[in-house]
Formats: structure tokens, C-alpha cells, sequence
């Protein structure tokens, strides 16, 4: 206790630094990275460091974090991504089944519902069964429609892989840039190069919508009639596709794309779903939504919060669906 009275009688001031926060001490410290002997000197380099480098510090680090976080679920998506793909590659089409059945109509006369046939892709026997009413040719031309949009859906894998690669070289082109960063300088030219980026600039609370991940593509859902229209008017972009609850209350929602980008129709009706979940139409079984895209949707002057006029829609029925664990949300 001698030895602390003694030490206040002629005291040192310091700066010492814990993680990205600086305070002042009289007493010794491992954490120390500048010592005074005049307190007004002390003071003004700790204002200094609290007020400016501690702020830019934890603006960096949590921009740093955001974008490692992007960098995460991209690296995520690809990999679980790739091997769906390679999953659906390996696989025999449903076309081949559907083969067999064209080959073996035969075995289906007289109302046989259920066969033994020789699967002369695989060299075995397998069973087929049909539905109730159900002629084989109906399930083959099910199984053909199946294999064409198993083609389409590895196509669209295919793209969005690639896609989210080169998301993965830009943002680690963009964690390389903000980790030489060195004062407030440097932030604002980043923040006016990446200005597209503005949502991942803002904390999630911050923003006017709700976000989601379907399949590699994000989704938008406003979050009151207020934040739908800064949405509208701040956020999105004339090629995202809009989507609303037919004639009554809801939460835009909003798929965001790049130019031709096709959105597939998994994609489309998740959306669709969330529309509904988001709206009057929640505890119904089937729901209307309109979708188009957002160069077609327009605010009125004097329009009420969220009222909008929207030109060449189209309409797809879909259940409500809430968020779940296939989606990732912010």
C-alpha cells in the first residue's frame, strides 16, 4: 500500500490499450503504450486516440467483419453447392427409368399397377409402381420433364458457382484493401469506391428490409410500409425482380440479380412464399403474389406508405412459407 501512495505522490500518466479501446491509468499496466509526465499532455493524446484512432479502428474491424462473414457463406455455398452438383451428375437421369418403362408398356396391361423390370441401363431388376389412375406412360413423360429440369438445374449451378468464385477473389481483393487501410482517409475512399456494397456497409438493424440467402441469391423482405418504399427509392436496382401479396398488405420482397441473370424457379417460389408468409395472406393455403421486375414498379406522390403502381406483373400461386433452416438470414 506504501509503495502505491508512494507512486501517486509522483504519479506517471498512461495510455494503455485493450483491444480497440485506450484509457488512461496511474497504475502500472502490461497493456501501457505511451507514459506522461503532464496530464494535459496525457489527456489530449488520450482524446486523440479514443476520439479518432479508436474510432476508425472499430469501423474497420467491423467492416472487416462483415466482409468476412460474406466470404464465409460464399465459401460455404460452393462447397456444399458443388457437391449437389456432383451428386446430380454421378446420378443415373430419371430419363433412364422413364426407358425402361417406355421399353416394358407391356407389363402394365389389364390394370397391373406394379412390375418387376429389367433396368437394362443398371443390369438389374427394379420395381416401378404407379399412383392410383395413373397410366405408365404419364409417369415416364414425369420422369422426362424431371431429367429436363435436372439439366437446367445443373446448369444453374453451374453459373452460380462460378459466380460466388469470383465473388470470393473480390472480397478477398477487399479484405486485403481494409486491412492496409490506415486512418479515415482511406475509409471514405473505400466507402465511395464501394458504394454498391452500402448494405453491407449498414449494420442488419439498421436496414429497412430482412435478408436471406435461397440458393445463392439474396432476398429482401421490407420490414413495415415505411421501409418498403426506402427500399424502393434507396436500395434496389431496376434489374432486381419485385415481389407483393396480390391486392392486399404485405412486405415487398425483393430477388437481387445482375442484368440477365435467370432467376430459377426453386428461387422464384421460395421468394413467392415469403411474400405470402409476410402479408395478409399468411394463414392461408394458397396465396396470389405478383412479381415483375422493379423498373416496372413505381412510387406515386401523395401514395400512402408501401402503395405502388406496378406495370407488366405476373401472378403465381404459392403456400406461405416463413423463414427456415434451407435459408440463411440477417
Amino acid at each position: 500500500m506504501q509503495e502505491v501512495m508512494d507512486m501517486l505522490d509522483t504519479p506517471l500518466y498512461s495510455i494503455a490499450q485493450r483491444d480497440s479501446d485506450v484509457y488512461l491509468t496511474l497504475l502500472p499496466d502490461s497493456q501501457v503504450i505511451q507514459t506522461f509526465a503532464d496530464p494535459i499532455e496525457a489527456l489530449n493524446e488520450l482524446f486523440h486516440r479514443a476520439l479518432v484512432v479508436g474510432s476508425f479502428e472499430k469501423e474497420k474491424k467491423s467492416l472487416s467483419k462483415t466482409y468476412e462473414d460474406q466470404f464465409k457463406k460464399a465459401k460455404n455455398y460452393i462447397q456444399k453447392s458443388s457437391q449437389k452438383l456432383e451428386d446430380l451428375i454421378q446420378s443415373p437421369p430419371p430419363s433412364q427409368l422413364a426407358d425402361v418403362i417406355m421399353a416394358n408398356l407391356h407389363e402394365f396391361q389389364n390394370g397391373v399397377k406394379a412390375a418387376e423390370l429389367f433396368n437394362f441401363y443398371s443390369n438389374e431388376q427394379i420395381k416401378v409402381a404407379l399412383k392410383p389412375n395413373q397410366k405408365p406412360q404419364e409417369l415416364a413423360a414425369q420422369l422426362y420433364r424431371k431429367s429436363k429440369n435436372r439439366q437446367l438445374e445443373i446448369q444453374q449451378l453451374e453459373n452460380t458457382i462460378s459466380a460466388k468464385k469470383s465473388q470470393l477473389e473480390d472480397l478477398e481483393a477487399i479484405l486485403l484493401e481494409l486491412q492496409e487501410m490506415t486512418g479515415f482517409r482511406d475509409l471514405k475512399k473505400f466507402k465511395k469506391e464501394h458504394q454498391s456494397d452500402k448494405v453491407l456497409q449498414k449494420a442488419p438493424e439498421g436496414l429497412p428490409f430482412k435478408q436471406f440467402e435461397i440458393e445463392g441469391f439474396s432476398v429482401w423482405v421490407g420490414k413495415s410500409a415505411k421501409d418498403n418504399d426506402e427500399m424502393l427509392r434507396n436500395f434496389i436496382h431496376k434489374d432486381d425482380l419485385w415481389l407483393h401479396a396480390r391486392q392486399v398488405a404485405g412486405s415487398h420482397v425483393i430477388i437481387r440479380k445482375k442484368g440477365n441473370q435467370v432467376i430459377p424457379d426453386p428461387v422464384l417460389e421460395r421468394a413467392a412464399s415469403l411474400a405470402a408468409y409476410y402479408s395478409k395472406f399468411k394463414t392461408e393455403s394458397l396465396a396470389p403474389i405478383i412479381y415483375t421486375e422493379a423498373k416496372y414498379v413505381r412510387k406515386v406522390k401523395g401514395s400512402a406508405p408501401g402503395s405502388v403502381m406496378v406495370d407488366r406483373e405476373s401472378v403465381l400461386m404459392v403456400a406461405p412459407m416463413g423463414p427456415d433452416e434451407q435459408i440463411s438470414a440477417n
